[in-house]
């Protein structure tokens, strides 16, 4: 038995009530997301940059001096004497080859001098910044004698800052533009209403495999908040909450993968033919699919339409590269280097981010953002008049093979 209009009409207007009120409270955090990335209090900006003298012995300072040294004591005496007042030439990387090219006089006696003034290979090697600091140990561990390396702190920028604030302002940011969307625009309606018939969508294997994949990547999402800013979460409550919600998110962030790659696999077998890009999807893109006013009639469409096939290419693209990278640090050591993993975590890190707000719009579009489109995944069936509405070309496709047959 389908809604009366009246019914239809307040309840739509609910949705906008609700849409404001959230985006109110999503700018709200917003606002203060941006206040915390300026503040400039982040605790993972070393107080001393990495340089050439900061290297394993010092070696880099007696190269450089002794350079200096040799090329000043080849001037000639009226120059450059043992008097301390002399001009001593300034180091400089100038093509990464010539070190020191300041000289107080113009003449040919400094073409001497510029003999030594280029190091050789060995020499120049010497005076490059040490890329890692290495001690003894005698621990049975890969790496336990690596003290420090430069890159390591490109590393914890990226990790503790930059995806922290990307995923905040990410997530944040698109559920905003969502919630102000339903606000302005309303849910998307059916326009002719429900018909009282259905046509079936999807299977039950397409429907399981899509909710198996969902709730994994749900898990997956939750526990790697908590992996990585779970101290912020939950140490106000403690470091036995801490220490709780730790345990239990380590070991679910694995549990759930297998389950969301095996997810992905079937997905992709099951529709990566129908999700091939064609000119319709381009048409479809130009007018964003009808949604923008209630007047534009809804582009016409295939089984997938545009959007679709862009949640369906971020779900196989990002989840075969969240596989490969979460493996990777599942298994460390055993197929990359220290700085193959590092790029491996933070490479997980982003795209993990990207793939959490991209999602989100998919789970607005099949709730609360459209009238109809739940239940094509919920029960497998959708209203005839939703069909003929959003994929046209798909549903005449379905009455040319059941014709003669009743819907």
């Amino acid at each position: 038995m389908s809604d009366s209009s009246e019914d239809r009409g307040k309840r739509f207007i609910r949705y906008r009530v609700w849409g404001g009120i959230v985006a109110g409270l999503l700018a709200i955090a917003l606002v203060w997301q941006g206040f915390e990335l300026f503040d400039d209090d982040s605790r993972t900006v070393p107080e001393v940059r990495w340089g050439v003298a900061q290297d394993q012995d010092g070696v880099g300072i007696m190269v450089n001096k002794s350079l200096a040294d040799r090329t000043n004591f080849q001037k000639e005496r009226f120059v450059s004497g043992p008097s301390p007042d002399s001009n001593e030439p300034r180091p400089s990387a100038l093509n990464d080859r010539v070190l020191f090219t300041e000289t107080t006089i113009d003449e040919p006696s400094d073409l001497l001098t510029r003999t030594w003034q280029i190091p050789d290979e060995n020499t120049l090697d010497m005076m490059q910044p040490a890329r890692r600091v290495i001690g003894t140990s005698s621990l049975p561990y890969v790496n336990a004698n690596l003290l420090q390396r430069p890159f390591a702190r490109d590393w914890r920028l990226v990790i503790a800052d930059f995806t922290t604030h990307l995923g905040a302002i990410s997530i944040l940011g698109f559920s905003f533009l969502l919630a102000l969307f339903l606000a302005v625009r309303g849910r998307i309606p059916i326009s002719e209403g429900k018909s009282g018939r259905t046509v079936k969508r999807f299977s039950v294997l397409e429907r399981a495999n899509h909710w198996m994949t969902a709730l994994s990547f749900i898990m997956l999402a939750l526990t790697g908040i908590v992996l990585s800013v779970g101290v912020t979460l939950f140490q106000p409550f403690g470091d036995r909450v801490l220490g709780l919600a730790g345990w239990i998110s380590t070991w679910g962030h694995t549990i759930f993968a297998p389950s969301f790659a095996l997810g992905i696999l079937v997905m992709a077998v099951l529709w990566l033919r129908q999700n091939l890009p064609t000119r319709l999807d381009l048409h479809w893109l130009a007018r964003f699919g009808g949604f923008l006013s209630s007047q534009d009639s809804t582009p016409s469409a295939r089984r997938f339409n545009a959007g679709q096939k862009l949640i369906f290419w971020s779900a196989i693209l990002g989840g075969l590269i969240m596989v490969a990278t979460g493996v990777s640090l599942l298994f460390p050591f055993y197929w990359l280097d220290l700085t193959g993993m590092s790029w491996a975590m933070m490479i997980h890190a982003v795209i993990g981010v990207l793939l959490i707000a991209i999602f989100i719009g998919h789970i607005y579009i099949g709730t609360v953002g459209m009238e109809g489109g739940f239940w094509a995944m919920w029960d497998g069936d959708v209203d005839v008049n939703w069909a003929a509405e959003h994929h046209d070309l798909w549903f005449q496709e379905i009455k040319n093979e059941d014709r003669g047959q009743p819907l």
